[in-house]
């Protein structure tokens, strides 16, 4: 025991005083850099109406209108236009005419790639009328009521790469609220309104929504930066991360060539995935918000090559 002291001792005190530390995989290498998280990007298409619900309200359109928004409110993700992306693209072909000036526009082929579809139903959208009491007398009658609403959904994340459903989520809300004539009181209310979200079914709505939200985000693989080459000279190398994913001077990165993944030859599944070859290596000598510049100190490095840290 005594002689296994002075080893806890040492390796206490490399944990403590910051050894240097080499990373040997890009595992390591992705939680050397743990404020490198990636927002995953998602598109939410309209909602399936599953519940029977009829008026005048457009459930699907109106629901995913209000997921997408409950989404942006978390910060954690980004939303990509699908809805009326048929607008957006229409938008771009105008402006490619020759009635429209150069100047000023947008460039084709910028538009983002989803990597999880986010599709749903409403499964129940109801307000009841139920009678808790009653007394009754000849030609006179007393009775206590309420109303009560209960809004179910049911979503599905699925990976538009690979297919997988990554997360299925059922969530509901129920409110109970006095007053009656259901009919009249949302006769003429905006879906989606202040109003609305004052009303029994918006407060369950807003609650069923809520929940699910909170699971897909959950659910939703971390996705973390991976260090790459953006540009490359003969003795520099840009690469596409900077004091967003705590890059600092100083950092040194091999540079290698595109991993190789390794299949079961009887499923087709990725089993394993086998580092490219070491072609250079590059220290960081500036650091930008996004960016960061460095010295080619050995060998070469191409648009798209992987980088691996090695030392702080």
């Amino acid at each position: 025991m005594k002689r296994l002291f002075p080893l806890f001792l040492a390796l206490l005190l490399c944990l403590c005083g910051g050894c240097a530390t080499f990373l040997s995989d890009r595992e390591a290498a992705s939680a050397y850099y743990s404020g490198g998280l990636m927002k995953p990007v998602v598109a939410v298409s309209d909602f399936e109406n599953l519940a029977n619900a009829s008026g005048k309200w457009n459930l699907g359109e109106g629901m995913a209108d209000l997921l997408v928004a409950d989404l942006l409110e978390t910060d954690r993700v980004t939303v990509l236009e699908r809805k009326d992306l048929k607008q957006i693209l229409e938008e771009i072909i105008l402006q490619g005419g020759e009635l429209f000036r150069r100047e000023g526009r947008v460039e084709r082929g910028k538009l983002k790639n989803a990597r999880y579809l986010v599709r749903g139903s409403v499964t129940d959208f109801t307000e009841s009328v139920r009678v808790r009491g009653w007394f009754g007398l000849p030609g006179f009658w007393i009775f206590g009521g309420g109303n009560r609403a209960r809004v179910s959904i049911a979503l599905r994340v699925s990976d538009v790469e690979t297919g997988e459903i990554v997360s299925s989520v059922k969530a509901d809300h129920a409110v109970s609220a006095g007053g009656a004539g259901v009919q009249a009181k949302y006769k003429n209310m905006t879906f989606g309104g202040d109003a609305f979200f004052r009303s029994p079914l918006g407060k369950a709505t807003d609650g069923a929504i809520r929940k699910a939200v909170k699971q897909v985000l959950r659910d939703l693989p971390t996705e973390v930066w991976e260090a790459r080459v953006a540009e490359a000279g003969v003795d520099y190398v840009i690469i596409n991360g900077g004091r967003n994913v705590r890059v600092r001077n100083g950092d040194v990165f091999l540079v290698r060539k595109a991993p190789r993944e390794v299949t079961d030859p009887v499923t087709g599944n990725v089993i394993e995935v086998v580092p490219g070859p070491v072609i250079g290596w590059v220290q960081i000598t500036k650091v930008n918000a996004a960016s960061a510049h460095g010295v080619l100190k050995e060998g070469v490095a191409n648009r798209g090559d992987y980088l691996e840290p090695r030392q702080r």
